[in-house]
């Protein structure tokens, strides 16, 4: 994270001299939002290793664990264990909780984008 906060640093004072750089102050918004997110409880979160990392986006499925173990060519139990690996690494006490802490700090895409509301 320390290479994060540098970045957001010298973009700060890029955007104080050319503050209208388009898409560059959202992406500035973005990683700032990120930055601040991994800062408090599940700073671990970017601590993942390889291994949770591969299974996280199989969390947000409904697949079971040894479902994902057949797909992932591991281990129920190896499955079981990185996913409490995840949970404690993101603050999180269940599955539904882990993907959306994930989600929080960027770790997944939302799968339901928000929707602007539509008249009917």
């Amino acid at each position: 994270m320390d290479a994060a906060r540098t970045i957001l640093t010298e973009t700060l004072s890029v955007l104080k001299r050319r503050p209208g750089l388009g898409l560059l102050v959202g992406q500035m918004d973005e990683m700032r939002r990120r930055v601040a997110a991994t800062a408090g409880p599940g700073a671990w979160a970017v601590n993942l290793t390889a291994a949770e990392l591969r299974l996280l986006p199989y969390l947000a499925t409904y697949l079971t664990f040894p479902e994902i173990g057949s797909r992932l060519f591991i281990t129920s139990h190896t499955v079981r264990s990185e996913a409490k690996a995840i949970y404690r690494k993101l603050d999180a006490t269940s599955r539904a909780e882990a993907i959306d802490r994930a989600v929080e700090i960027g770790l997944l895409e939302p799968m339901f984008p928000h929707r602007a509301s539509v008249a009917v």
